[in-house]
């Protein structure tokens, strides 16, 4: 049985990484003889059946609420530590046992640090690397990080793209990115959907509220995951308190650029009263309960990276709608599989119009998403990503 390495900084970080990476563990475990290596000195929740490596490195340093009190200078503060203890986590790495045969699975990068990686790696004769790529962020409005990314293209097309075996991607829209700003093969990319399982089922939608003390009768909207800026909030706020239908908004998530008390603000400035704040991590018994009570999932996101997200494909598990940004790999998904309704940023109604049309629905139209929704269900599962893995590790 062939030795499979995970590398994952991000695993320490409490989010969707953990959950991906745990059901990875657990579906691709009886195929390969799994490492993953962790990114901390300090135990961390293990996958079963898997062999450990602690490097020692303590990449928690890099969450964003770290550097909320350096201001417009926190996020290039974060950039800069993440370069450097991502060279130093594959550092460690690089000195434990890896053999020529052994197989390499990078599921998050800092691209400066992945050069030295990748050339390490090469050294030691691995031929089989396989790289996941999240992020379709080629421009944006910040200069220092355009510049950035003129920095990655270079680095990705001549010192990193000839020693990958593949690369995955979650979906078209970011694939046909990598495409037009890189130099790589469509051969060398390949589509795995994310999939979401977490360790707790959805529960009636009654049993729900009666824990939450949510009325049968509240149209309730959810708002998941961690609490950034350029998941627009705001305006998330801003539209359903223009909603005719008396919405109740969960906001659920941990704090990172957005705090509780900027949450309070727009609360109060956008007279939104019916709500429920819950402004911490929030454990996979609690994600179900709000998943399984909720009517719609909101997603306000103005992701310049077009990337897909973990709080969509959780609704997916839960078969619960969402209207989302009409961009990026979210956009797409939620219109080509019609699991939920799209609305532009532009435009101070877009969402609120949607929210409305959603709530004004027919039970049939709501039973229509339904079924597209187990639909979707079995079609981006783990069973179905685990044989799209097998057939990639395996070429």
């Amino acid at each position: 049985m062939r030795r499979l390495h995970l590398i994952s900084a991000m695993y320490v970080s409490k989010g969707h990484s953990v959950e991906y990476i745990r059901n990875f563990c657990e579906n691709l475990k009886s195929e390969y003889k799994i490492t993953l290596h962790i990114a901390s000195s300090n135990l961390v929740e293990e996958p079963e059946g898997i062999e450990i490596n602690y490097t020692g490195v303590n990449y928690k340093k890099t969450e964003a609420q770290n550097f909320v009190q350096f201001s417009i200078l926190g996020p290039y503060l974060r950039a800069l530590t993440k370069q450097r203890l991502s060279y130093i986590y594959y550092k460690q790495i690089l000195s434990s046992k890896i053999d020529s045969d052994d197989l390499i699975y990078i599921m998050d990068y800092d691209v400066l640090p992945l050069t030295y990686f990748i050339q390490g790696l090469e050294k030691k004769g691995v031929k089989d690397t396989y790289l996941w790529v999240h992020n379709a962020k080629f421009k944006s409005k910040d200069l220092l990080y355009t510049g950035y990314k003129r920095i990655f293209k270079y680095f990705f097309n001549r010192k990193i793209i000839n020693s990958l075996k593949g690369i995955v991607v979650n979906g078209d829209f970011i694939k046909e990115a990598l495409l037009k700003n890189l130099t790589v093969s469509p051969k060398v990319i390949h589509k795995i959907q994310y999939p979401s399982k977490i360790q707790y089922e959805k529960v009636p939608k009654a049993k729900a509220r009666e824990k939450l003390a949510i009325g049968l009768k509240e149209n309730v909207v959810l708002f998941f995951g961690m609490l950034r800026k350029d998941k627009n909030l705001e305006f998330a706020i801003q539209s359903i308190a223009k909603s005719k239908y008396n919405v109740k908004l969960i906001i659920a998530g941990s704090e990172a650029s957005i705090t509780k008390q900027d949450i309070n603000h727009w609360l109060s400035k956008y007279d939104l009263k019916e709500y429920i704040l819950d402004i911490d991590y929030i454990s996979e018994e609690k994600m179900a309960l709000y998943y399984s009570c909720s009517d719609l999932l909101i997603l306000t996101y103005n992701l310049e990276s077009g990337s897909q997200s973990g709080p969509l494909s959780l609704a997916r598990e839960f078969e619960l709608p969402s209207v989302v940004t009409n961009t990026g790999e979210i956009g797409r998904y939620v219109s080509e599989n019609n699991v939920g309704l799209v609305a532009d940023l532009e435009g101070e109604d877009s969402f609120t119009k949607q929210i409305d049309c959603f709530f004004n629905l027919s039970e049939e139209k709501r039973a229509y998403f339904e079924r597209n929704l187990r639909i979707a269900k079995e079609k981006y599962s783990w069973e179905s990503a685990k044989e799209k893995y097998l057939t990639l590790f395996n070429a």
